[in-house]
């Protein structure tokens, strides 16, 4: 398969203005913003962990007596 010149986008055309993303990720990723997403992710995950292992218990537990 063959390409032509034409046919390959330069960086430009994707984004003309690299400097403008760079500073709305600046402004926008902050230290505080990340540490509140990692925060989330980890309250998620330790969530999900819990509730995987209470549903193993359940799933498993024996009532004895009836």
């Amino acid at each position: 398969m063959a390409t032509d010149a034409r046919s390959i986008r330069t960086h430009e055309a994707i984004c003309p203005d690299w400097v403008s993303v760079e500073e709305w990720a600046k402004a926008t990723f902050t230290k505080e913003r990340m540490t509140e997403v990692g925060l989330a992710a980890a309250t998620l995950v330790m969530t999900g962990y819990l509730g995987s292992v209470l549903f193993k218990g359940i799933e498993t537990y024996s009532m004895s007596g009836f």
